[in-house]
């Protein structure tokens, strides 16, 4: 399984949108079975997500949601955008301003690369930037790297 993720606003839903429609299997975690029994509150138990899904032959699908890297992957891109560009999305979405700034301190903390790391060696993480207006960009990057490993 190979995890999209970033923080709200990086693009993760679109990106993987244009994969689905280039052929790929892409899924945000929610739509996996058993996934939206482990939210409550708002907050994603990922003791429950783990346990609930089965993870074994999984490893065609593209995941993403921004705890994705938390899961058992085989690869992780994390999507970064430009900050006043996700904030400016974040606010549009009705994000308050202390969750905007949440969101972007989380950005700014790398915070998302040092998890994976934790799961992960360095050379399964990778960090795509999303170029404004250029989604289909960072999805090719993707599908890049994905075949370069297959090809390892």
């Amino acid at each position: 399984m190979i995890s999209i993720t970033g923080i709200p606003g990086s693009g993760k839903s679109s990106v993987c949108t244009y994969l689905r429609n280039s052929g790929y299997d892409c899924r945000n975690i929610l739509d996996m079975d058993g996934a939206r029994d482990c939210v409550e509150n708002n907050e994603m138990d990922m003791d429950c997500l783990r346990d609930r899904i089965k993870w074994e032959g999984k490893s065609g699908i593209i995941i993403e949601g921004h705890y994705s890297h938390l899961l058992p992957c085989e690869m992780v891109f994390i999507l970064e955008r430009d900050e006043s560009e996700t904030g400016k999305t974040l606010l549009q979405r009705g994000y308050s301003k202390e969750k905007v700034e949440e969101n972007l301190d989380a950005l700014r903390s790398d915070i998302i690369y040092q998890e994976a790391l934790e799961l992960l060696p360095s050379s399964r993480i990778q960090r795509i930037k999303v170029v404004e207006g250029n989604l289909e960009l960072a999805a090719l990057k993707i599908v890049d790297h994905i075949r370069l490993s297959k090809k390892d």
